[in-house]
């Protein structure tokens, strides 16, 4: 048999193997197409490419073409009757011994692409050969590509590429890997670090660089929630996510507990909230494994301190000043109590008084008058576990409460009594 027949005979062989091929990955849901490389090239950020040389590359790492992804299918069998021609000349060269020069492939992470030789690499491949010779152009991208990634993965890398682009994580923190599994989240994680710089220029008085927020965010609130995932073993529960994944489920979950606390809504409306707000994740054991985790609360209040402490500017302005609280969601009605404050000291003084000015001056002449008052009354051992300052705010609410009810000024005395009487 010549090497034409011999030729001819392995194009049949392989166009069949591509068909039922084609049956089974249908029927089992698998990854079955070339990636486009035009596709994949405009979805990443461009940073230069370079020719690396003639190399021995695993023909199983090139998954894509250039302009041939709809006549092979992953594994390069035929799938277009018409690639029969090309495909046999070159496999005929094969049983002649004639040697076909390198194909020339482009490279990105660890995945080629065809530049030119999509024939000589099906025949190769259906020969039984393991490597390929090709000259090889490596295109730079900030993200790492595997051969077993499909269009849907690649997005994913496109986001993180987008992502790295406009945070510059990779070279502020060369040690990062914050990958997710789910599309569209990574602009919900630029939203975080647009706050937390919101919130350091409350404390600071002044915009804040957008690289050094980057790395405050990092250091601040990424890597201490991670730490915690890691040293809680949460990541077992959730085999199939990252820790990125779990940062951003436990800081959007942080947010429904918040708003549990301060609006008083119950732990079923949040879950409920959370579920259908991560209708695409572990929503529902996700709820539960938190609920069960008094880190939690821990880390809420810690993340709200960080932010009370950083918008008052207490740490520079009053060093001595120790304001904690053992309930999640009630640094933010200090917040808010400063901010009326001032706006009557904008009111008295006629024009606006900064953030951190308002609250020196609440701490003086608010917030302290009533903390010495409850020392004075010494009621604090009839509340274990509590704090100064939670009961600060319980007196507020509960004058608050009474004003609503009756319509005139409350003492602090006759909340205070309310408040006793409700305890008992």
């Amino acid at each position: 048999m010549d090497s034409n027949q011999l030729a001819q005979d392995d194009f049949e062989r392989a166009y069949r193997r591509g068909f039922w091929r084609k049956l089974s990955t249908w029927l089992t849901g698998e990854r079955n197409e070339l990636l486009p490389f035009d596709t994949v090239r405009a979805r990443l950020p461009f940073q230069g490419q370079h020719y690396i040389g003639l190399q021995q590359v695993k023909i199983e790492q090139i998954v894509g073409s250039v302009g041939r992804y709809r006549d092979f299918d992953r594994a390069f069998l035929p799938r277009q009757e018409r690639t029969r021609g090309r495909w046999i000349n070159v496999d005929s060269a094969h049983y002649d011994d004639i040697i076909l020069p390198p194909v020339d492939l482009f490279k990105i992470g660890d995945i080629y692409f065809v530049r030119d030789g999509n024939h000589r690499i099906s025949v190769a491949r259906e020969q039984g050969q393991d490597f390929v010779d090709a000259h090889v152009t490596e295109i730079d991208v900030p993200v790492q590509l595997t051969p077993d990634m499909d269009m849907a993965e690649l997005e994913l890398k496109s986001e993180y590429a987008a992502f790295i682009e406009q945070t510059g994580i990779d070279e502020l923190r060369p040690q990062s890997k914050i990958e997710l599994t789910l599309p569209g989240e990574y602009e919900r994680l630029l939203e975080h670090i647009s706050v937390h710089r919101w919130y350091l220029g409350e404390g600071m008085g002044e915009e804040v660089p957008y690289e050094e927020t980057v790395a405050s965010w990092y250091d601040n609130v990424y890597t201490p929630l991670v730490e915690l995932i890691i040293k809680n073993k949460l990541l077992d529960h959730f085999p199939d996510r990252t820790e990125a994944d779990l940062y951003l489920w436990i800081i959007e979950y942080e947010w429904f507990v918040r708003e549990a606390y301060r609006n008083e809504y119950s732990f079923q409306v949040v879950s409920h909230k959370f579920r259908e707000r991560f209708a695409n994740s572990p929503s529902r054991k996700l709820v539960n494994k938190l609920k069960k985790s008094g880190w939690v609360d821990n880390l809420i209040m810690e993340q709200e301190k960080l932010e009370f402490y950083g918008r008052t500017g207490f740490r520079e302005s009053v060093p001595e000043a120790s304001i904690d609280i053992t309930l999640p969601g009630q640094y933010s009605k200090l917040l808010e109590d400063i901010d009326v404050h001032r706006w009557y000291l904008g009111e008295e003084q006629g024009q606006e008084v900064s953030f951190p000015e308002a609250a020196v001056s609440w701490y003086e002449d608010v917030y302290s008058p009533l903390v010495e008052f409850i020392r004075t009354l010494d009621i604090l051992g009839e509340f274990p576990g509590r704090t100064e300052t939670d009961l600060y705010i319980w007196i507020l609410q509960q004058q608050a409460k009474l004003r609503r009810i009756y319509g005139e000024n409350i003492s602090w005395e006759v909340a205070i009594e309310n408040m006793m009487a409700q305890k008992k």
